[in-house]
């Protein structure tokens, strides 16, 4: 038998011992295609749901750590962490720092499964100041990058990770052409699978129970459907235009026209309605990359269209406000920081200008404290917070949360 048969034989065994493992999963293990080829180092996964794994891997494996091995990259496949690489608009050369994230953010699903990972594989935690569990792909990509730049020891050392081009895109030299013929999975395809798992988990969810949380959240994020965010997010201050706009109120300052028809009697006349007030608070601090700042003045250019410049203040807050500015041009706008983040001093700065805002929208990463109830000096004011690194479970319920993205 040559080595490529006992691979594949060693992968066929595995695969079916991970179906047995979570069975929920089986529908996207038997979609993958199995790849053995000495071209790649160890293991990877493409957009087409190849898995290419070294004969020479699997020989020093277990059924258990090669089981582990499917669910692994499988993972990437359901988190479509080639999706959202792309979606950050990050240097190619930081893929492996993603990549890193990505596989402690499945592996530390997987290990509260009991799934036992091939020893390249099983990282479960990051040693970077700030990582702790639960934390997003994106969020550990970015305690990485902030380590990398400030020269931080890394106690997770190691060659360069690279779980192939799906998780982080382009080409390898192991990839395939892609012929539809092989098997391999395209997109659409792709998008039914994923939905067929996270019916799968929630079903088994029901009747056992014993599903991870982290795959239950992943099966929540594809069942659910996904509003366009900017949509939403324009949707709110559209509404609270109108709302503002509709109250109407009477003035003596002007005569009324009718004022000649009972002499002697002072007639209120209607006022013209005014436009709405909308304060927009800017995390500034070091956590903040200039691509979420350049994403916050794109929406800005679309909000001062729909309300006039001068009704729009800016506050740039890191662990502190700066001073408001009347949005002008969006190109003038200095937004200048760097320092921590605590977004309560914007809203309060927000909450003590006069006159009120009718609107706050927070745009933010998201790691930032929070009051438990709306700021006393403007309790009446719409608060929309816009999450520029991905959802967060703490912000309060009386914001309203807008997240970018693919989440």
């Amino acid at each position: 038998m040559t080595s490529e048969s006992e691979a594949t034989l060693r992968l066929a065994a595995g695969r079916v011992l991970a179906g047995d493992l979570l069975p929920y999963l089986r529908s996207g293990l038997y979609a993958m295609v199995p790849v053995v080829t000495p071209l790649v180092p160890e293991c990877a996964i493409d957009s087409r749901w190849r898995i290419y794994v070294s004969p020479g891997l699997v020989r020093k494996l277990t059924v258990e750590e090669t089981a582990g091995l499917w669910l692994h990259q499988l993972s990437h496949l359901l988190h479509q962490h080639a999706d959202r690489w792309s979606a950050l608009l990050e240097p190619q050369d930081r893929g492996h720092l993603y990549t890193t994230a990505a596989d402690v953010v499945v592996n530390e699903i997987l290990h509260g499964a009991s799934v036992v990972l091939p020893p390249a594989r099983a990282r479960v935690r990051l040693g970077v100041p700030g990582a702790h569990p639960g934390m997003t792909t994106e969020q550990l990509y970015r305690l990485l990058v902030e380590a990398l730049s400030a020269a931080r020891p890394r106690s997770d050392v190691g060659p360069p990770d690279d779980c192939g081009s799906g998780v982080t895109g382009g080409l390898r030299p192991w990839d395939s052409t892609e012929d539809p013929d092989d098997g391999s999975v395209d997109r659409a395809r792709a998008e039914l699978i994923r939905r067929q798992v996270a019916k799968d988990i929630t079903s088994h969810q029901r009747a056992m129970g014993d599903v991870p949380a982290g795959l239950l959240r992943i099966a929540d994020e594809i069942l659910t459907p996904q509003v366009d965010w900017r949509r939403e997010l324009h949707s709110v201050v559209s509404r609270t235009r109108a709302t503002v706009a509709g109250l109407r109120d009477y003035t003596y300052t002007r005569v009324s026209r009718r004022a000649s028809a009972v002499p002697g009697i002072a007639l209120p006349v209607m006022r013209q309605p005014r436009p709405p007030r909308l304060d927009m608070v800017i995390d500034t601090s070091g956590s903040v990359s200039d691509r979420m700042l350049a994403q916050v003045k794109a929406e800005l250019r679309v909000i001062a269209r729909t309300l006039r410049g001068d009704s729009v203040r800016i506050l740039a807050c890191d662990a502190a406000s700066a001073q408001p500015r009347r949005l002008r041009r969006v190109d003038d706008i200095a937004l200048l920081g760097g320092g921590g983040t605590d977004m309560r001093a914007g809203l309060t700065a927000s909450a003590s200008l006069r006159p009120a805002a009718d609107i706050v929208i927070v745009a933010t990463d998201g790691d930032t404290p929070w009051h438990h109830t709306p700021p006393p000096q403007n309790p009446r004011a719409r608060y929309v917070v816009l999450l520029l690194d991905g959802d967060r479970c703490d912000v309060p319920a009386w914001m309203h949360k807008v997240v970018p993205g693919i989440i």
